[in-house]
């Protein structure tokens, strides 16, 4: 079984300013249902890649505990965001923009995740929306008739949170895109844990990303 490069960042307990961050989550009803979910991900069916692969994928799980607690959540409905979490670009075939990946994505939830019924819609209704505008986000939700339609658009928003925090890989976060106050004001952690992340896993981090961010506020905003 690969490795968990995130599990072992949090096991160090040394994340600084945001340890105290950290415990907190980890007292919340979910945390349990957070390393589960780490623990049971299938990496070998997620894409291939340093922008969109496992390293992404495990941040934007922990971003999406943070969303489940922040919101709060019911514990089944951040299982369902969990897994879109988990595999909202699986259906990717490369790094470009692809606002198609998520439908894509959506097609493989039954076999990844056992779901089946409403549950599967909800997800996938989340996974579909996630790589598409605001602006269709609402008719992309809307698309998959779900039971509980206003349960499905926070989750599909959740989501894109999550997946929006971990934008610091490509030098492209602005919070104010970003859909909750709390996953805004979360932006700061976003970078620490990608920079952290990275020299755990001993990848790169490009000079680029680290004079970006030279011109950030605490909170990620542009400094001037």
């Amino acid at each position: 079984m690969k490795e968990c490069i995130l599990l072992r960042l949090l096991n160090r307990n040394d994340l600084g300013a945001y340890q105290a961050q950290v415990e907190r989550l980890r007292a919340w009803a979910g945390y349990g249902l957070f390393l589960s979910t780490l623990n049971a991900l299938n990496y070998d069916a997620l894409f291939d890649s340093r922008i969109h692969g496992p390293g992404h994928i495990e941040r934007t799980l922990l971003h999406g505990a943070f969303c489940a607690m922040e919101e709060p959540l019911s514990l089944e409905d951040t299982r369902l965001l969990f897994l879109a979490c988990c595999y909202h670009d699986v259906g990717r075939i490369d790094d470009s923009l692809d606002d198609l990946h998520g439908h894509r994505s959506a097609q493989q939830l039954h076999r990844l995740t056992g779901l089946t019924g409403e549950a599967l819609k909800t997800v996938q209704a989340a996974v579909d929306a996630h790589s598409r505008s605001d602006n269709v986000l609402k008719k992309t939700v809307e698309g998959y008739h779900l039971a509980d339609f206003s349960r499905g658009m926070v989750i599909a928003e959740l989501l894109k949170d999550s997946d929006g925090l971990d934008r610091v890989r490509i030098w492209d976060l602005d919070p104010r895109f970003l859909r909750r106050s709390a996953s805004k004001q979360r932006a700061a952690f976003a970078k620490e844990l990608y920079l952290r992340y990275q020299n755990e896993a001993h990848l790169e981090i490009v000079p680029d990303f680290v004079q970006h961010w030279k011109h950030l506020d605490p909170n990620g905003n542009p400094l001037g």
